[in-house]
C-alpha cells in the first residue's frame, strides 16, 4: 500500500480524485503483472470467447463488464472501456479502451454466461466498500460477518444489476482492499479469506480512504461504506474530528452543491459495535445514512442483513448458531437515523 498522511485533506483528495473529479486518462497508466490464468488482448486481436475460468486483460485492465447506456453499448463502472455487443446472435463483442484508443474482438461471446468474467448489466446498482479497524474487540464481528457472507452476497448481487464491492482486510499492519469484486462466488472466497492478526490496530480512516480509492464519478452506481467498528483505544476526539470534516468536506467537492450529483456522493451506513460511537453516528447522519448500535454479535448479523433487504429480517436459518443462543440480558439493536432518501437502500 502506498504511504501517504491519511489526516492531510489536500493528499487524501488527490487519491480520490476519481471519485471527486471522474476518470482521467492521464492517471490511468498503473502496468498490470503477468498473471497466470490471464490472457491478454492486443490490438485489432479477435480471441475466441470462452466461458472457462479465464480472465482477459486489455490496455493494462483486467475486464469486468459494463452498464447498458441509452446508446445499447455498455461502459465499465470505471469508464474506461466501451462495449459494443451485435444483438443479431452473432455473439461479436467489440471492446474499446477509452483511453488508449485500442480495440479488440470476442468471437461467440455468451452475455448469459459472463465469459471471461465479463459482466454486461442492463442496470446500475451499487459499489460498496465494507470496511473495519482491526482490533480485538472486533474480531467476533468480523468473524460473523464471514459466516453470513453468503446471504450478504444474495442481498447485493442482482440479476441484471451491476454490482461492484470492495473488503478490507489486514494482513499486516496497514489495510489492504480486496477486490472489487462483480459476482458472488469470488466475494464470498474472499471474505472467507479476511484474516484476524493478533494486532490492536485502529486504521479506521486509511480502510474508508482505500475502499473509496475504487469509487468513480458518474458512473450510475450508488456509493455507499459499510463500517464496522468501536471507539479507539486511547480515545483520540482530534482525529476523529479531522476525519468527520474531512468526509464532509469530500462530499461537498463530490457534488459541489449540485442536486443532480447527489448518486455521486459517498453513504456512510455505521455500525457501532457494544457501545455508541459518536462520530460514526455524525458520519451516517451528515451523509444520509444509516446509523446501528449492536451489543451482540446476533444483534450484528440481524442489523446488516436486514438493512442490506430493506428492513425485511433476516430468516433464522441465516443467523446460524447465534439465533439459537437466548441472551443474558435483554437483546438491544439501535437505530438512531432512519434514511433521509429511502431509494438508496
Amino acid at each position: 500500500m502506498k504511504e501517504f498522511d491519511p489526516y492531510d485533506e489536500k493528499v487524501v483528495f488527490a487519491e480520490l480524485s476519481t471519485l471527486i473529479d471522474g476518470m482521467d486518462c492521464k492517471l490511468t497508466g498503473e502496468q498490470q503483472q503477468m498473471q497466470e490464468g490471464v490472457i491478454y488482448a492486443k490490438d485489432k486481436q479477435a480471441i475466441q470467447s470462452s466461458s472457462t475460468n479465464k480472465r482477459i486483460c486489455f490496455a493494462d485492465r483486467i475486464l469486468n463488464g459494463g452498464i447498458l447506456q441509452k446508446d445499447g453499448s455498455f461502459l465499465s463502472e470505471d469508464r474506461q472501456f466501451i462495449y459494443n455487443l451485435d444483438t443479431s446472435g452473432a455473439g461479436i463483442l467489440h471492446i474499446i479502451s477509452v483511453c488508449k484508443k485500442t480495440s479488440f474482438t470476442l468471437v461467440n461471446f455468451s452475455q448469459q454466461n459472463n465469459d471471461f468474467g465479463i459482466h454486461l448489466c442492463e442496470k446500475p446498482y451499487k459499489e460498496l466498500g465494507f470496511v473495519y479497524c482491526n482490533t480485538f474487540s472486533l474480531h467476533p464481528y468480523i468473524k460473523a460477518f464471514k459466516e453470513i457472507a453468503p446471504y450478504i452476497a444474495k442481498r447485493i448481487y442482482k440479476s441484471k444489476y451491476f454490482t461492484k464491492v470492495i473488503i478490507t482486510d489486514y494482513q499486516s499492519r496497514y489495510p489492504n482492499a480486496l477486490g472489487p469484486f462483480f459476482e458472488p462466488k469470488s466475494f464470498e472466497k474472499a471474505c472467507g479469506n479476511i484474516s484476524l492478526n493478533p494486532q490492536y490496530l485502529y486504521l479506521l480512516n486509511v480502510s474508508m480512504i482505500e475502499s473509496m480509492k475504487h469509487f468513480t464519478k458518474d458512473n450510475a452506481l450508488v456509493k455507499e461504506l459499510y463500517i464496522f467498528a468501536t471507539n479507539p483505544t486511547p480515545p483520540d476526539k482530534f482525529r476523529a474530528d479531522l476525519v468527520l470534516k474531512m468526509m464532509k468536506n469530500l462530499n461537498h467537492n463530490i457534488t459541489r452543491g449540485m442536486a443532480e450529483q447527489a448518486i455521486n456522493q459517498v453513504v456512510f451506513h455505521s455500525f457501532a459495535l457494544g457501545e455508541d460511537v459518536e462520530f460514526l453516528q455524525s458520519l451516517s447522519k451528515d451523509s444520509g445514512g444509516k446509523y446501528y448500535r449492536v451489543d451482540s454479535v446476533l444483534a450484528f448479523k440481524k442489523a446488516l442483513l436486514s438493512h442490506l433487504d430493506n428492513g425485511r429480517m433476516p430468516d433464522p436459518k441465516e443467523l446460524g448458531d447465534d439465533a439459537t443462543i437466548v441472551p443474558s440480558k435483554t437483546e438491544k439493536m439501535y437505530d438512531d437515523n432512519p434514511p433521509r432518501n429511502t431509494s438508496r437502500h
